[in-house]
């Protein structure tokens, strides 16, 4: 997640030497399937060095209280002073060369709960067996047991860079969707930073407040480490006795991704550097549980303080659909009640599913930063599920700012994306309004490109977004506007049916061997040919009004003999076959009275929500079409709508306050660099034959 000048050179030698295991066990482990072996054995290394100085006590206290705790027991954890513990004798470097596969199962399953079931999620048994059947297993433990990654010589915050910088070279090896396990960052910075911006409490408070944060995607865990990461440098240097803590929970599906952020978190604090003995056997991972967040959420009725989020984009949710429909269901009893969206994208259910767990106002209030595509942003038309999700959002009043990100700042995508941050404890002069910041231009090109990373959020870039957020500024890249600016009623728009009925030989021929009246018989067949060939005749005009054709149908099933069409279908076929249009031709009326509306002129339009519908119409409709009127039948409809007339939509346009017209170069401009271009290169063809 972090670029490479943000590694001091030590952390960088760790990072190559322990990249290096790749050389010996090529060939046996497919390329895309390292991180099954350096990652977890990284893991396992730092692990026995953080418990070296009290491995002799453990297995004293094993000896001893064995019979009464058993092997495993959170007793251990004040003997090995670490929120975790081993109970066997083994090291890297003693599993010995002959039976190393089964003395290294032995020694992972002498591991506390929480450290051996992160081994066992990374399929290290079924990985070490293939390497052992290749005659390698004893050199990876033996190459590993020789990096000193000791509390002492590597702090947390240099492991947390260390492991973080595997995480990304092992995704820029596979050259897969590392995106889907990784936030650079920059981008992590900014978020923290902008969820963290206006809580003076969490910041300088030294009462020993407790925040909790949460992450339902969260990947290898970057967002909460640099959350804990930033909240330690803000305390540093302000010489506490209580200051605030954070509890970090969250989520993750992919396995080995799953593994990673519980590991991150299970290592944090080993380090002996200002920290007592409560905090070096505090399990940070106790809360990250492994799971899929739309179809099993493992804090079901547990609302966060802050939260962070970076779902993977444009991912499918057909896999957890049963659930998903089922839970939506219930309305607003479950987390997607608002509407839901294509299956095709599942952004904006990770986005309702936030927003169901930040704490109210009346809790406290909550702050979460999600960074999505574009597509939340306008995808759906209006009373569609996305449309509709925006709407709560609206109506809950929980957006407060959306930041359009700079492009090419991730691994392996170069779209657009955009930070949203959602508040339910908005100050009285943001309540209603929604503030726009157009950073697209805050960046910073980077020495050498990261795969589609070619920029970088720059510490002074994220400073200004921040601060433009915390002051509200108003300016050519920000706006702060009320939320129905975002709003609009579709209405739809009828016009009259001008027709009439256009009678000839060849019409009546088509009509009476059409499909609707092929159960007709032949002397019926001959009667209503009669009596349309008499309303021909009857004048030198071809056509008859539209509202007639009832009539000629009437008075020709009289003398029909057992007519075999009802009158419906057969005055239908007739209009349908015969009906002509235009601006020429009378309006036509219903039996009632009622004008009728051409279907085919049928149309709609997106009124501003502050926009009177007879002023939009009287400027924007009628100057081009005087007959036009609104369908006042077509009423905003569902769990969300308010029965008015026209359906309630919502998009959310950067282009509306931030585009600037370039007027395109002048033709004489460009014909003039082509001639150069083009005498430029008959010189070089002379020069080079």
């Amino acid at each position: 997640m972090i670029a490479m000048a943000d590694i001091q050179s030590a952390q960088f030698d760790y990072v190559n030497e322990i990249w290096s295991v790749a050389d010996l066990i090529r060939g046996p482990i497919k390329t895309s399937e390292y991180n099954r072996v350096i990652l977890p054995f990284t893991m396992l290394r730092r692990l026995e060095c953080a418990l070296e100085p009290t491995r002799d006590a453990v297995i004293k206290a094993v000896e001893e209280h064995e019979a009464e705790w058993g092997r495993e027991s959170d007793n251990y954890c004040a003997f090995s002073k670490k929120a975790f513990y081993n109970t066997t004798s083994f090291r890297l470097n003693s599993l010995g060369a002959s039976d190393t596969y089964e003395a290294l199962m032995g020694y992972i399953d002498g591991f506390s709960e929480n450290a051996r079931t992160i081994m066992k999620r990374f399929k290290m048994e079924e990985t070490c067996k293939t390497l052992q059947e290749n005659n390698v297993l004893y050199m990876v433990c033996g190459k590993f047991a020789s990096f000193d990654l000791s509390p002492e010589t590597v702090s947390d915050r240099d492991m947390s860079n260390i492991y973080e910088h595997l995480i990304q070279r092992f995704g820029e090896s596979i050259a897969e969707n590392a995106e889907d396990f990784m936030t650079p960052k920059d981008v992590v910075r900014l978020t923290v930073g902008m969820i963290f911006a206006n809580d003076d409490e969490l910041m300088n408070s030294d009462t020993g407040i407790v925040r909790t944060l949460y992450d339902p995607t969260m990947g290898t865990g970057g967002f909460i480490s640099d959350a804990l990461d930033q909240l330690e440098e803000w305390h540093k240097d302000k010489k506490m006795t209580a200051p605030a803590v954070i509890v970090p929970y969250g989520q993750e599906f992919e396995p080995e991704s799953w593994a990673m952020g519980k590991a991150a978190m299970l290592l944090r604090n080993v380090s002996n550097d200002d920290k007592d003995v409560y905090d070096q056997t505090k399990d940070m991972s106790a809360h990250i549980e492994y799971g899929d967040t739309l179809s099993e959420d493992k804090f079901e009725g547990v609302k966060f303080d802050y939260q962070t989020s970076n779902p993977p984009y444009g991912s499918k949710w057909e896999r957890e659909a049963e659930a998903v429909r089922a839970e939506a269901a219930l309305g607003f009893a479950g987390r997607f009640g608002a509407g839901l969206p294509s299956i095709d994208d599942g952004s904006m259910l990770f986005l309702q599913h936030v927003v169901s767990k930040m704490k109210t106002a009346e809790e406290g209030g909550a702050m979460a930063g999600i960074v999505l595509s574009a597509s939340p942003l306008f995808t759906g038309d209006a009373g569609s599920g996305p449309s509709n999700i925006r709407r709560w959002l609206f109506e809950k009043d929980v957006v407060d700012c959306i930041v359009k990100l700079p492009d090419s700042i991730f691994y392996r995508t170069g779209i657009n994306t955009y930070l949203w941050i959602l508040s339910t404890k908005k100050p009285d002069d943001r309540k209603g309004m929604i503030q726009l910041i157009d950073a697209s231009d805050r960046k910073t090109s980077l020495r050498k490109n990261q795969g589609n990373k070619r920029y970088e959020i720059s510490k002074e870039d994220r400073e200004w977004i921040i601060d433009t957020y915390i002051n509200g500024h108003d300016h050519d890249k920000s706006v702060l506007v009320p939320c129905e600016t975002f709003m609009f009623r579709k209405v739809t728009t009828q016009r009259p049916l001008r027709a009439a009925i256009c009678l000839s030989k060849e019409g009546v021929d088509t009509l009476l061997s059409s499909k609707a009246l092929s159960k007709l018989s032949e002397v019926n067949k001959a009667v209503l040919r009669r009596y349309l060939a008499e309303d021909l005749l009857t004048d030198g005009d071809c056509t008859i009004p539209y509202e007639s054709v009832e009539s000629t149908v009437k008075a020709a099933r009289k003398e029909m003999e057992k007519p075999e069409v009802a009158a419906a279908p057969m005055a239908k076929a007739i209009r349908d076959i015969m009906t002509v249009k235009g601006e020429q031709y009378p309006i036509v009326h219903d039996k009632d009275g009622n004008i009728m509306a051409d279907p085919d002129l049928k149309d709609t339009e997106n009124i501003p929500w502050d926009v009177p519908f007879d002023e939009y119409m009287k400027t924007e409709v009628l100057p081009y079409a005087p007959e036009t009127w609104i369908d006042e039948s077509v009423l905003d409809k569902g769990p969300l709508q308010d029965g008015k007339v026209g359906i309630v939509g919502t998009n959310i346009s950067f282009n509306k306050f931030f585009y600037h017209y370039e007027e395109p170069r002048k033709p004489e401009v460009i014909a003039k660099e082509i001639m150069e271009l083009e005498s430029g290169l008959e010189e070089f063809m002379r020069e080079f034959l």
